[in-house]
């Protein structure tokens, strides 16, 4: 749809690409042809070199090789277009025809990276949380059961919707996500009831250095009423990659701007990598948990530091110990991890209670040695709070081959809400 002729006459309206997150002014937008007959013509298509930079990164260069796209361009570079290619500043054009299929396109593109902008984008304000951590914390499976609550459950309570910002991203969750954790759509409405549902184990998030693909973050458009009116903003969930938070610091650094950029950190914790805790008698670790090394999670607080230009940091950080259904029952009976981890808790979720899980969080890391991150945190992340959930709801099996139940997940939320808290959005 073209936009409307209010957001044409701000053509210098300052944007955030919601994929990139760098910045640009309206009038800088690309356009591309969206002809579907025009598109599937590779004899016509062109040299995209912002694109391949984006899917490339910087393996691009004299020697490389080139993508190429439909056609595309520069507004302000189309010499058909005359003297009117000069006053974008003061209004933006509602489209552009393409000099192959002679068709006009309204397919806007961020000129940073070529991804497809829809009109929301352009009028609404965007955030995004950055979800990151050591490898084998549960990040991708964290998001997938994230986002099905928000959008069945934790949303509708809330007041609020999410929708995926484009088909392609819709398509990509349900593929990647929602299939492996929830089951597939390969079954008939009726085929699964003779036996028992179960979940599938995610892989580990491929690293940026193999697959670039993992900068592409899931992108949802939040809308809630209040005051008699709607109002919406753009959210984006990055997963970043264990292995490169463990061993390409410098490559994430360079390459994945969302964490330094990001407007809420959430930074996933799992207690059973802390000696202390693996080493009770009552915690059962799985035959892979039992091979994964301790996690130094004083070392990760201070790689994240190193993303910010200066200390302490305004960002928000939100800290969730994960897999609470696991470790929880080990805490002292009558505190709120030990009555959460078993799933009997006494009334709903609120602000109380997140405070006071958030002071017996951090008496739990003191007594496992974790002084030193706490201080961290305290010193050089100000706008902090710890939280604690499980997003699977159940104790895992010994053997991971074995079918799994659905999840039930405990608080997996609460640090989201309040991230959104912290940037307005809520």
């Amino acid at each position: 749809m073209p936009l409307d002729l209010w957001t044409r006459l701000a053509p210098l309206r300052r944007i955030r690409c919601p994929f990139c997150f760098e910045q640009f002014a309206a009038c800088e937008m690309h356009f591309r042809c969206n002809d579907h007959y025009c598109k599937t013509d590779f004899n016509r298509m062109i040299a995209d070199p912002v694109l391949s930079k984006a899917l490339n990164g910087r393996r691009t260069g004299a020697g490389g090789s080139v993508l190429r796209s439909p056609w595309w361009v520069d507004p302000g570079t189309d010499e058909r277009r005359g003297l009117r290619r000069y006053l974008d500043w003061a209004f933006l054009p509602a489209s552009l025809t393409c000099p192959n299929c002679e068709r006009p396109t309204d397919f806007r593109l961020c000129p940073r990276c070529h991804s497809h902008l829809p009109d929301s984008v352009v009028t609404l304000n965007s955030g995004h949380i950055a979800i990151f951590g050591p490898q084998s914390v549960g990040k991708t499976t964290f998001v997938t059961v994230l986002l099905h609550e928000l959008d069945n459950r934790v949303g509708p309570e809330q007041g609020f919707i999410l929708d995926p910002l484009t088909d392609e991203i819709r398509d990509r969750y349900d593929r990647e996500y929602h299939e492996l954790t929830y089951g597939g759509s390969q079954f008939g409405v009726g085929e699964e009831l003779a036996g028992a549902s179960f979940r599938r184990s995610h892989s580990a998030t491929p690293s940026l250095e193999t697959h670039r693909g993992v900068l592409q973050p899931l992108i949802y458009r939040l809308t809630r009423r209040g005051g008699g009116r709607r109002s919406s903003a753009l959210l984006s969930f990055f997963d970043t990659a264990g292995e490169d938070w463990e061993m390409n610091i410098d490559l994430l650094r360079a390459e994945a701007r969302y964490l330094s950029d990001a407007r809420g950190l959430l930074f996933l914790i799992d207690p059973l990598r802390i000696r202390a805790v693996a080493h009770d008698r009552r915690v059962h670790l799985t035959e892979k948990e039992s091979r994964v090394p301790p996690a130094d999670y004083l070392t990760d607080i201070r790689k994240l530091g190193t993303f910010f230009r200066k200390l302490p940091v305004k960002t928000p950080l939100a800290i969730c110990l994960n897999k609470l259904d696991r470790w929880g029952r080990q805490l002292e009976p009558g505190t709120m991890l030990h009555e959460w981890a078993g799933g009997l808790p006494e009334s709903p979720p609120d602000e109380a209670l997140d405070q006071t899980i958030h002071d017996e969080v951090q008496s739990a890391l003191r007594r496992w040695g974790a002084s030193g991150f706490l201080e961290s945190v305290s010193i050089n992340f100000p706008n902090h709070r710890f939280f604690a959930c499980s997003a699977l709801g159940d104790a895992a099996p010994t053997r991971e081959d074995l079918p799994q139940p659905l999840p039930s997940p405990l608080l997996v939320e609460r640090p989201v809400l309040w991230l959104l808290k912290q940037q307005g959005v809520l």
